[in-house]
């Protein structure tokens, strides 16, 4: 077995998947995690944060990045 190959199999071993409605489409839907507390939907690709406050609940996550100009002149 290749090194990327075990590097690979050890990412999916700690994938977690768990179920829950998503903010983006509002679907009951699959969510998976490789990184704690991050979550993607399986029906729509959404970027879910999970935030545990007494409840879990899963917020929507902007991965937009604004490019920021330099107006000095």
């Amino acid at each position: 077995m290749s090194k990327k190959s075990i590097i690979f199999a050890d990412i999916i071993k700690k994938a977690k998947m768990v179920d829950g409605v998503c903010p983006h489409c509002a679907e009951h839907t699959l969510l998976i995690s490789i990184v704690n507390d991050f979550y993607r939907c399986l029906n729509c690709g959404g970027d879910i944060e999970q935030k545990v406050n007494g409840k879990i609940s899963y917020l929507p996550i902007d991965l937009m990045v604004e490019q920021i100009t330099d107006n000095r002149g």
